[in-house]
């Protein structure tokens, strides 16, 4: 059907009532009863980690986790790297297909927690080794749980 014959078909219906489905109407025009609103309690937030989005030309996960790797410090190390959803540093399939946008997932080194100023030394240290560090997403976990997800085979 072409859309000029549609519109026409449409224009042609207006008005009247659906022959297939059960049609809707509105006409008691009883207001809309919602719960009232209760504010949860406040959960313990903890910040874990921080994924720095890179945008980078090249296809091998392996080269640019090398490259990835300076910019973490003493506190704070790279722990995984995925290209549309798939992990692909540690231990990924060579045959899959990457783009130009990697996430880079850093966790604190055991015993360590993270901080704001991790981050920042993170994105610093990204423009001294011209890493192009296109976005952050701060990893939380509230009351002990992942508010967060999870990356594949974690």
């Amino acid at each position: 059907m072409e859309p000029k014959e549609f519109a026409k078909a449409v224009i042609a219906n207006l008005g009247n009532k659906p022959n297939v489905l059960k049609p809707v109407s509105y006409s008691n025009n009883s207001a809309l009863n919602l719960p009232k609103y209760k504010r949860r309690p406040i959960a313990n937030k903890e910040l874990v980690g921080v994924d720095v989005f890179v945008h980078w030309g090249g296809s091998n996960p392996n080269e640019l986790a090398e490259k990835v790797k300076k910019i973490g410090n003493s506190e704070v190390k790279l722990s995984m790297i995925t290209n549309r959803g798939i992990k692909v540093w540690p231990d990924g399939f060579q045959e899959t297909f990457c783009t130009d946008h990697w996430r880079c997932r850093f966790k604190p080194n055991e015993g360590s927690l993270m901080t704001k100023a991790d981050i920042i030394g993170l994105l610093s240290n990204a423009v001294e080794e011209s890493l192009d560090a296109i976005k952050t997403e701060n990893l939380y976990t509230f009351d002990g749980k992942s508010g967060y997800s999870l990356g594949q085979g974690q």
